[in-house]
């Protein structure tokens, strides 16, 4: 007689599966507002727009994911920043269209569901969306025996927004002079990983026991959209950059018309502890460090010059640091001054 082999033999335990969708809905549904039609554990999520009352109404999506940064979350059991990354990857680059984003979904596979465990991530998701003002509509998660090994997992995010087609953020009007303003990011967001775990913690691995450490390169990615939303609606922005990998030298001329380049002063970039480290140990020059890292800078507006008063004013009054890095310039070069 054949031996019997279940499922749950193979690797995948529905139960648990079950037991974890049950577990996440408390959380889930802190992000839900009354757009959201019908369950979210249905086969597809509903959400209507009728209420946003927009005359030109544009969708706006996008995806992303966290990258290597999830392997040192797993070693360092810092699992719900890495939900917050999730979502701020995406909402980020979302709102620089000029975009209010609605809703969000997401997808996590490993290679042992965890109830407990997994689900210190969905709390971190949950948290990202509730700063980015958006519902956490649906997800998958996957169990997949073989193609992952021990603790390790991956995650990948989808966001959508809104816009009025009359609002959308129209980077072709960019022109020499104007100014580009960069708010502070939280540390290195979810970019450069592979070669921070290779210099702190497979070179150095006396790190993996620096809380202090463990904490600055843990910080989960800031999500920027209650003070961008601040600025729509009282200053023309000309364009928006999401700093991420590339940093700083491949972010900025994603926004650029044909013929325009860019001119930074060195000096008006913020001084990071963490970010010397990393230059310290690895060795870069700052020319290369620009192009891996945000360098402290996770966002970049550009404005005309007469509303940088009216800027200061808005990010003043919310205490918010920012920066006057440079101007773009006629030209197609990168220049640091």
């Amino acid at each position: 007689m054949k031996s019997k082999i279940t499922y749950k033999d193979s690797g995948v335990d529905i139960k648990v599966g079950n037991d974890f969708v049950a577990k996440i809905q408390r959380d889930i549904k802190k992000t839900l507002n009354s757009n959201v039609i019908g369950k979210t554990t249905s086969f597809a999520a509903l959400y209507s727009i009728t209420k946003e009352k927009i005359k030109n109404p544009v969708l706006v999506s996008c995806t992303d994911g966290v990258g290597t940064k999830i392997e040192l979350g797993i070693k360092t059991n810092k699992l719900r920043g890495l939900g917050i990354d999730l979502v701020a990857m995406s909402i980020n680059d979302l709102i620089c269209t000029g975009a209010k984003p609605l809703f969000f979904l997401d997808y996590l596979a490993t290679s042992k569901l965890k109830v407990n465990y997994h689900s210190e991530v969905i709390k971190g998701i949950v948290e990202g969306c509730i700063l980015s003002s958006c519902s956490l509509v649906g997800g998958e998660t996957a169990e997949m025996p073989g193609m992952y090994k021990g603790k390790d997992f991956d995650l990948a995010g989808f966001a959508v927004g809104i816009v009025d087609k009359n609002k959308i953020i129209q980077t072709k009007k960019i022109r020499g002079g104007e100014l580009l303003i960069g708010l502070p990011s939280s540390g290195p967001h979810s970019n450069g990983y592979s070669l921070i775990r290779k210099l702190f913690f497979e070179k150095r691995s006396k790190f993996i026991k620096d809380k202090r450490f463990i904490n600055s390169v843990m910080k989960p990615t800031r999500i920027y959209v209650d003070i961008i939303s601040s600025i729509l609606t009282k200053i023309k922005v000309k364009g928006m950059a999401h700093i991420t990998g590339g940093g700083l030298v491949e972010n900025i001329p994603r926004i650029l018309p044909k013929g325009m380049g860019i001119e930074i002063y060195h000096s008006r970039i913020p001084k990071n502890k963490l970010f010397k480290n990393i230059q310290d140990y690895s060795g870069l020059n700052f020319e290369e460090m620009i192009k891996v890292f945000n360098m402290g800078i996770g966002f970049v507006i550009c404005i005309n010059e007469k509303d940088l008063g009216a800027l200061s004013k808005i990010l003043n009054s919310k205490n918010e640091k920012f920066y006057v890095l440079g101007n773009v310039v006629k030209g197609n070069e990168f220049k640091i001054t």
